[in-house]
């Protein structure tokens, strides 16, 4: 039978509506499937977002905690004691997170509790509990541990890490002869040559040098251990004490008695373990050879050192000066001569009236510096430091022989004065015009690397593998090769920028016989030593031309130890013991697990 026109297109019309309607669930589930896909994605980044939030949070904290450490560090000057405040902390904090950006937040190390924030988009809890410090004293090594457990939400998701921090103070930083210290664990460290042939020397204190160690003559006195880079020869021509003998007698005249440091039982007696002292005099010697080259600090920018005498109010005075922090960074701070000496500190104390010091201070030419002094400071020369006489402490440290109670006299010795002269060029002492200047390059001195801010000293005469060298010559015309004294004569390395009738206005010794101060410069120590001349605290550098009349005697301070009990909570300012050349204290993670919210 024939099919009619209408029923035709009733059939098509069904076919394509049908049609229509297949591909409108096609269309559909694709458009489901998409919105799903959307929304897991989303859900994704959320949870992902939400997870580095929750890091950042945690990160913030941890980071706030940590400036907040070094800042007390900084203007407290002692490093354990600034650990102790991070213990026995609790305290929740919130911390915003914009666009992965956490807000900074002022947590104080000293002060630790909750701190207000601006709203934005991701809020992160972070509640911090610090256990107590945990203390290994024979070891001066102290820690303390720092719980944080943080958690955010975000667009439905929740998410939480716990995370376990510990800061860590190690008196122990790094010693010659491999083990850990400073340099200034030693009463006498050179970079160079330690030669000592025909000297009657005493060392009270340990003696290194990265090249050889020369002991061979038969009037030193050794009661410490030599380190060096190469060999120490001729060991069997030195003497050293026994140790009951250490600190009660006198040698070739000179009398040091309780200036030395302790013994290693400081009543004598092995077998009490109250009176132990780390770095204490141990009987006999211990000579270490083929050590790997110890680095000294470099006195590097000195508007580092600057900002930090500036932090701390550092100060120094005598009765016509007075210094705050810096010297020579406003008008008129100079030696009063008129020509040239912008940034020439002159200090001189008496015993009426002594230098007062207190803190780190930084002069950004030359120092003069003799007589008396009282307080504890550490004085940064941008050129030379200048000894023009004895330095005598008011309030001197010492060390009883026998000692039945060390930590008594330890914490009696944080209060006695000290003095740190630091040079970024040379120190000279005495007159320099009784130098010998033949002994003031190659081969009595040497080769050395140096800091690339000493370029403008003069101190850069080459450079290795793109490394700073001086070439060890200090009879050169130093800075640009034309600089001049107050008197308009050219400058040479060891000189002042004081002309001589200016040098001797203020009144210079031939011979210095007493320093109670810890000597230290970049570069060169010179000078002439009186008959009979005691050293009381340390002397290092990297190069060294010295004249001895008679008998020296060189006592280590022992509160620059890194060991001691004297060192413990002793502030010194030294370079490489302060900030910001100073090493932060040590934070390491050594947990970190995401738990359930």
């Amino acid at each position: 039978m024939m099919k009619t026109c209408e029923q035709k297109e009733g059939f098509v019309l069904t076919a394509v509506m049908m049609l229509i309607l297949l591909a409108s669930f096609i269309g559909g589930a694709f458009l489901l499937s998409a919105r799903g896909t959307n929304t897991s994605i989303e859900n994704w980044k959320a949870y992902d977002e939400c997870l580095l939030a929750v890091q950042s949070g945690l990160e913030t904290v941890n980071y706030s905690m940590y400036t907040n450490l070094l800042n007390d560090i900084y203007l407290n000057g002692n490093r354990r004691d600034s650990l102790d405040v991070l213990a026995n902390k609790d305290f929740s904090i919130d911390v915003i997170v914009t666009d992965g950006v956490a807000s900074p937040v002022g947590v104080s190390s000293a002060s630790v509790g909750s701190q207000s924030v601006s709203a934005s988009a991701i809020t992160v809890t972070v509640t911090v509990a610090s256990g107590a410090m945990d203390e290994v004293v024979p070891e001066n090594r102290s820690e303390v541990m720092i719980n944080c457990d943080a958690v955010a939400s975000y667009r439905g998701v929740k998410r939480r890490v716990k995370e376990v921090v510990t800061y860590n103070y190690n008196g122990v930083a790094e010693l010659p002869g491999g083990s850990e210290g400073s340099v200034f664990d030693n009463v006498f460290f050179i970079d160079n040559h330690g030669f000592f042939s025909g000297v009657n020397c005493d060392f009270n204190g340990d003696v290194g040098a990265n090249l050889d160690i020369d002991l061979k003559y038969s009037s030193i006195r050794l009661n410490g251990d030599a380190y060096a880079g190469g060999e120490c020869t001729s060991k069997k021509l030195y003497k050293s004490l026994a140790w009951n003998d250490y600190g009660t007698q006198d040698f070739a005249g000179i009398f040091f008695g309780n200036r030395v440091r302790p013994a290693l039982y400081t009543d004598y007696n092995r077998s009490n373990t109250n009176t132990y002292y780390n770095q204490g005099y141990a009987e006999g010697v211990n000579f270490y050879e083929e050590q790997d080259l110890k680095e000294l600090p470099f006195i590097g920018p000195l508007s580092d050192y600057e900002e930090y005498a500036i932090a701390v109010s550092g100060s120094a005075s005598d009765s016509s000066t007075t210094v705050t922090g810096v010297w020579g960074d406003d008008a008129g701070e100079d030696a009063g001569i008129g020509t040239n000496d912008t940034g020439c500190l002159v200090l001189v104390g008496t015993e009426a009236n002594p230098i007062r010091l207190d803190g780190v201070v930084v002069a950004r030419q030359d120092i003069y510096i003799k007589g008396y002094y009282t307080g504890q400071g550490t004085l940064y020369a941008g050129r030379n430091v200048h000894v023009l006489g004895n330095l005598i402490a008011v309030n001197q440290a010492s060390w009883p022989h026998p000692d039945p109670n060390p930590l008594a006299t330890a914490a009696a010795n944080q209060s006695a004065d000290f003095l740190g002269l630091c040079a970024k060029g040379s120190l000279i002492f005495g007159d320099h015009r009784g130098l010998d200047t033949s002994y003031l390059d190659e081969p009595h001195t040497a080769s050395h690397a140096s800091d690339i801010t000493d370029a403008s000293l003069g101190y850069v005469s080459y450079y290795v593998d793109g490394e700073p060298y001086f070439d060890g010559d200090y009879r050169q015309a130093d800075g640009n090769g034309a600089e001049q004294r107050t008197d308009g004569s050219l400058r040479h390395f060891y000189q002042p920028i004081l002309s001589n009738s200016d040098i001797d206005a203020i009144g210079v010794s031939a011979d210095v016989g007493l320093f109670d101060a810890v000597l230290y410069a970049n570069h060169l120590i010179a000078g002439n030593f009186a008959e009979n001349s005691i050293l009381n605290g340390a002397f290092i550098c990297r190069d060294e031309s010295v004249k001895r009349h008679g008998n020296l005697a060189l006592n280590w301070d022992a509160r620059l130890g890194s060991l001691t009990m004297d060192g413990e909570s002793f502030y010194s300012g030294l370079p490489g013991m302060m900030l910001p050349a100073q090493q932060p204290l040590p934070s390491r993670t050594i947990q970190w697990a995401e738990v359930i919210p």
